[in-house]
């Protein structure tokens, strides 16, 4: 029999005796007797009639939530805007950030991609000797990662120590795409994959010819020589030594010289090459390890204060008459201890380096009878040690005398006949009061010999004939008392002044003919 009980709920007494087997009772007396007027109320809402009045409620709730009138509906909608305008910045700030991890990824400064423990080119934190890199406490942590191996190390410091510059290396790819590497890229390669102690050299070329001979050890995991003449731990300074003798080599048509068969050879001392003097000199010890941690606070060559080694440095460079092409290369500047650079009468083409001021010590700069192009750079002035400069029979170089030469406080010999200067010559000039010898014929000076030159007392020989001076020869050259040679011809002077000159041996004019120079003590008239 069907019914509804005090929950609003119909059953069947004999359905639910048997679902529960007795275990609840369903006699409406006993419900009746145990529940309250006020608790049936109660237990009634869950009816039929409480679950329509509940849903009644409910319509009324939800119609108080909704926007009633416009002024309510701008409300939301702006709400709402302030919500998608918050999400967006949110958005592209996230954006912006993975963009930024995701690009370290990548070194921007080797722009070699790193392995996943962020390592690049997938090495571990080793030098190729199996050493450990150092850190220190004054590195900054947020800088470019060092380098690794003995070639990224040797390309570092070239460029951190301003010896290379970073175009040098990045003209000509890496991959070996081009058959024309830079001679800065192939110095560094022969450094690392060609230059061998001559104790294992033989073992390289025994491998080469038996592969399975067991001396695969000679090669490490970067594809680069363990046995090395030089490595990470040798002194930074005999690093770049050998490095920039390297480069010259290579940038100066090295494989069509004279003696180019005998240089670079691997595990030989570039002391010992043809034309290379060197002296036992002490230097700072630091190693080109240690000097990539600092590259700002490298100890200079003569810091004796710092820890020292000693080491065959390079004083001279001479090459004259050596079928030298190509160009001179900026790492040749940078050798802290030459004292002679002689290059005279080659091929060697290309503007004179802007930082040959870097030669402190250089006393004899000779680069005549070549192919330089371009004026006399001023940083020549740069070179306080300098005693003899000459630059002469490069008629492609033009351009004024710089007034730094007249910092050149302790030149002795100036020679700069058969180019193309022209203008004047610099009051600054006046300076160079342990000048001997001054020969600036053959070029397009013009002007008035100035007066000032008279100043110069220890000249012994001057010419300057060939040129557009004019005008008459000045009284001041009568101080000129140590004068042995003077040569004027092929200008338009005046009278010469015999009497001013009388300690002259040779003295030559334009005094052949009527029109000419005149000069009645004149040793040799043209």
């Amino acid at each position: 029999m069907d019914r509804i009980n005090e929950f609003g709920l119909t059953s069947d007494d004999s359905n639910v005796e048997e679902g529960r087997d007795g275990a609840f009772a369903d006699d409406d007396s006993i419900v009746s007797s145990n529940v309250t007027n006020e608790e049936a109320q109660t237990l009634t809402r869950g009816g039929p009639l409480g679950v329509m009045q509940s849903d009644a409620a409910n319509e009324n709730n939800r119609a108080g939530i909704m926007p009633r009138n416009r002024r309510e509906w701008c409300i939301v909608i702006f709400a709402l805007l302030l919500i998608v305008a918050a999400a967006a910045g949110t958005g592209i700030g996230l954006g912006f950030y993975f963009m930024n991890q995701g690009s370290n990824t990548n070194n921007p400064a080797t722009g070699n991609p790193k392995d996943g423990k962020g390592n690049e080119n997938g090495n571990d934190d080793s030098y190729s000797d199996g050493s450990e890199p150092e850190t220190d406490d004054k590195t900054d942590s947020s800088a470019t990662p060092l380098p690794t191996d003995f070639a990224g190390s040797v390309q570092y410091h070239m460029i951190a120590q301003d010896i290379s510059e970073l175009a040098s290396f990045e003209s000509i790819a890496d991959n070996g795409s081009s058959s024309s590497p830079s001679p800065q890229q192939r110095a560094r390669d022969w450094l690392v994959f060609e230059d061998m102690t001559p104790e294992n050299l033989a073992d390289e070329q025994d491998e080469q010819k038996n592969p399975n001979n067991g001396t695969d050890d000679l090669v490490d995991y970067n594809n680069s020589l363990s046995s090395s003449y030089l490595d990470v731990n040798t002194p930074a300074y005999r690093v770049a030594q050998r490095f920039a003798i390297a480069a010259l080599y290579f940038s100066t048509e090295g494989e069509e010289w004279d003696t180019g068969s005998q240089w670079l050879q691997p595990g030989l001392n570039e002391c010992d090459y043809p034309g290379i003097r060197c002296e036992e000199v002490t230097i700072p010890s630091i190693s080109l390890k240690e000097a990539l941690k600092r590259p700002n606070d490298l100890p200079r060559h003569s810091d004796g204060t710092v820890d020292t080694t000693t080491e065959r440095m390079i004083v001279e460079i001479n090459l004259p008459e050596s079928n030298l092409g190509g160009m001179l290369p900026g790492e040749l500047m940078t050798f802290p201890f030459l004292r002679r650079l002689g290059l005279w009468s080659n091929q060697i083409g290309g503007q004179i380096p802007e930082n040959i001021g870097r030669l402190q010590n250089l006393e004899s700069l000779l680069l005549d009878d070549n192919n330089f192009t371009g004026d006399i750079v001023p940083g020549i002035g740069s070179l306080e040690n300098l005693k003899m400069l000459s630059l002469g029979f490069n008629p492609k170089m033009g351009g004024g005398i710089p007034r730094e030469i007249g910092d050149l406080y302790h030149l002795e010999a100036l020679y700069l006949p058969n180019m193309s200067l022209r203008g004047g010559l610099p009051s600054s000039m006046r300076n160079l009061g342990k000048l001997k010898n001054l020969e600036l014929q053959s070029n397009n000076l013009r002007g008035v010999i100035p007066d000032w030159l008279g100043d110069l007392v220890n000249l012994v020989k001057l010419n300057l004939s060939g040129n557009d001076f004019d005008g008459e020869i000045p009284e001041g050259l009568s101080k000129l008392i140590n004068l042995r040679e003077l040569e004027l011809q092929d200008n338009d002077l005046g009278t010469i002044p015999c009497s001013s000159f009388e300690s002259v041996v040779v003295l030559s004019a334009n005094c052949k003919s009527s029109d000419g120079t005149s000069c009645d003590c004149c040793t040799l008239c043209t």
